[in-house]
């Protein structure tokens, strides 16, 4: 077996892992949420900005799988060359960071050194953009989320995973383990 057949399989089987346990938790909650429904006062269902069972919520667990799909990613990156615990932390410290990145983007106008606003910058550039992935409250409040940002947010997202699980392939290709 190739070393990157090993990593990929590796990443397809806790990617599947991931998406088994979305699929039964997002079921419980729509069923948690019909039962809810029923059971409401009509006053109350008719105070609510959407139905109890709007299917608009889907945009925002895909989009949570996608982030856990690229979260996995990265974590499989940093296993290829550092301890468990490491990887870890840096993949926490990631995604920490992925979601504050807007401020990196901001960061020229709280500064006055061009050259730390110019890293600040390329930071943005190179960090995943996690807060893209976050429409929770935007569904739950029954905004519209356009299928367009959905799908621009998909394609980021899936190209930021192949670009990572590449460089994890060539490490995780060029490692000794002698």
């Amino acid at each position: 077996m190739r070393r990157q057949d090993f990593l990929l399989g590796k990443y397809c089987g806790l990617v599947l892992t991931l998406v088994i346990n979305i699929a039964v938790m997002t079921a419980a909650f729509y069923v948690v949420l019909a039962l809810m429904q029923t059971v409401a006062p009509p006053n109350v269902r008719a105070s609510w900005p959407a139905p109890a069972t709007d299917p608009a919520m889907l945009k925002a667990i895909a989009l949570v799988v996608l982030e856990l799909m690229l979260v996995t990613a990265i974590a499989l990156l940093f296993s290829t060359f550092s301890s468990p615990f490491l990887s870890a932390l840096l993949t926490a410290g990631l995604w920490v960071a992925g979601h504050f990145n807007s401020d990196l983007r901001n960061f020229g106008a709280v500064v006055e050194s061009p050259v730390l606003a110019r890293l600040a910058r390329a930071t943005y550039y190179v960090l995943p953009n996690f807060a893209a992935f976050d429409v929770k409250l935007q569904v739950v409040h029954a905004q519209a989320v356009p299928v367009s940002y959905v799908a621009l947010t998909f394609l980021y997202g899936l190209t930021y995973i192949a670009l990572v699980l590449v460089g994890a392939v060539v490490i995780f290709s060029r490692r000794d383990f002698k």
